[in-house]
């Protein structure tokens, strides 16, 4: 599997000058990133903002200390705002999930960076529109997947591509969610909007472990339970699955959505022949065992921004897009393999079978592992 950030690339930054955002769905989210983005960057504003509550976006705006043009153009939706043809450099979709693909789409014609809220969509047929429509376009969209940046990320990513752990034959991946009560209190309750939460969470953590696999997934096989919560509420309370790859080996992934308090973890731990490393999200922290040594380390990276230090990297990543100085680090390409072992997982999840994971943009596939570990009877 080519990972986007080790490949070398040949770009042409651009001079500074005004770099014209246009915001489509201000949300909590979509402001924060925004933020962060005028933070970075003295020339960057929020020139066109579309959102269905204007008001309450404007309220954001001044909260988020977002800075804008002097004329900020409002719009009450995307059709009026391309219709307008507005002179903008990148945009950034911060809408609820359902709307994700369908905006994107509308968008595709400009031909100009996008920063796209996860999950990339929440159906196959929402799956294969994004394929087909950015299949030249995949670098210029920065999927938001903050953990994957993260400095704890790639420490512990460092560890293993410097062949500390040598071969690794496993990855066991937990997300306990602390604040699972989000997901039947709020909007996300809505599974027509949210398509479930596989999709709404676990997208992250297969984005990750695909990552830290550096190798292409072939077949998933998963299930999933709602024990504690209720009908109406349509979603999961607990799911695990386990991805097999190209290379031989497979990953475990679990989330649980009725974690409360401090049992709340987020992490990995992935084993190789000279060693084992853990990490978690929740404490900063990761820990080295040596198999060949008796030798243990353990250290803490401390960050103070969103998403385990994820958000500002993703920040920078979009504003180097714009400028040409960079492609994205979390493209759509890495998008859709994620939303596609999603989709898997439900289809496994639903169907009590292995299913396939699709190679995104029409890659070649991934062969089929030619050997059996174990004889048939």
């Amino acid at each position: 599997m080519t990972l986007v950030s080790d490949t070398q690339h040949t770009v042409t930054p651009s001079k500074p000058s005004t770099i014209r955002l246009a915001a489509i769905g201000l949300g909590e989210r979509a402001a924060w990133i925004t933020q962060l983005i005028t933070e970075q960057d003295e020339h960057a504003q929020l020139d066109v903002l579309v959102d269905p509550n204007p008001q309450k976006a404007q309220e954001r705006i001044t909260q988020n200390k977002i800075r804008t043009a002097q004329n900020l153009a409002v719009f009450d939706s995307i059709d009026a705002m391309l219709q307008s043809g507005p002179e903008i450099h990148g945009v950034i979709i911060g809408v609820r999930c359902n709307l994700h693909t369908p905006l994107a789409l509308k968008l595709a014609s400009l031909n100009i960076p996008l920063f796209l809220e996860k999950p990339v969509c929440i159906n196959w047929q929402q799956y294969e529109q994004l394929e087909k429509t950015y299949a030249a376009q995949s670098d210029k969209v920065v999927i938001s997947f903050p953990l994957r940046v993260t400095p704890l990320l790639q420490a512990v990513r460092e560890y293993i591509t410097q062949g500390r752990l040598g071969t690794i034959n496993q990855i066991q991946a937990v997300n306990n969610v602390s604040y699972g009560s989000v997901y039947v209190d709020s909007w996300y309750r809505d599974y027509e909007q949210t398509g479930g939460l596989w999709l709404q969470k676990a997208t992250h953590d297969f984005d990750y472990i695909h990552y830290l696999a550096n190798a292409m997934p072939l077949c998933i096989t998963a299930m999933h339970s709602r024990c504690v919560w209720q009908e109406p509420v349509l979603h999961q309370d607990a799911g695990s699955a386990i991805v097999q790859y190209d290379s031989g080996f497979h990953a475990n992934y679990t989330q649980n959505f009725i974690t409360r308090q401090g049992a709340g973890r987020r992490g990995a731990t992935i084993t190789g022949e000279d060693g084992t490393i853990s990490f978690d999200w929740t404490t900063d922290q990761f820990t080295f065992h040596s198999h060949k040594q008796n030798r243990v380390e353990t250290v803490t990276i401390k960050t103070d921004t969103g998403h385990g230090g994820g958000d500002p990297i993703l920040a920078k990543n979009f504003l180097d897009v714009i400028r040409n100085r960079d492609v994205s680090q979390t493209p759509l390409r890495e998008g859709l393999l994620s939303a596609g072992t999603c989709l898997a997982a439900r289809d496994s999840a639903n169907q009590l079978k292995v299913v396939n994971i699709p190679t995104p943009f029409g890659d070649q596939a991934p062969s089929p592992i030619s050997r059996r570990v174990e004889p048939l009877e």
